[in-house]
């Protein structure tokens, strides 16, 4: 699995995530806190877990080639029931 690093962040993904109502600074927050790291589709992560405030989210992420460690966020928004449950699953009974 991949190592989170670094986010690519621009205009588009940011105006994105923005509808979502998510923050780039909460999708940094899970994304270098400790999410669970799930395989999404187009060779995607999804990274689920837990804001500083306790918001669980859900952020897809497109790894850069090339770039270890570099990922450009996609999409943020709150996660889904199933998402959360696979957190918690993972992480052995700790919630946010």
């Amino acid at each position: 699995m991949i190592t989170i690093r670094r986010l690519e962040w621009d205009a588009w993904n940011m105006e994105h995530i923005a509808r979502h109502e998510v923050t780039t600074e909460e999708a940094e927050e899970v994304c270098f806190g400790m999410p669970v790291l799930l395989d999404s589709y187009k060779g995607r992560i999804l990274a689920v877990g837990p804001t500083i405030a306790g918001r669980m989210l859900a952020v897809a992420l497109d790894p850069e080639p090339g770039e270890q460690g570099a990922c450009y966020p996609v999409s943020a928004r709150p996660a889904s029931r199933r998402e959360r449950q696979r957190y918690v699953e993972t992480r052995g009974g700790e919630q946010a």
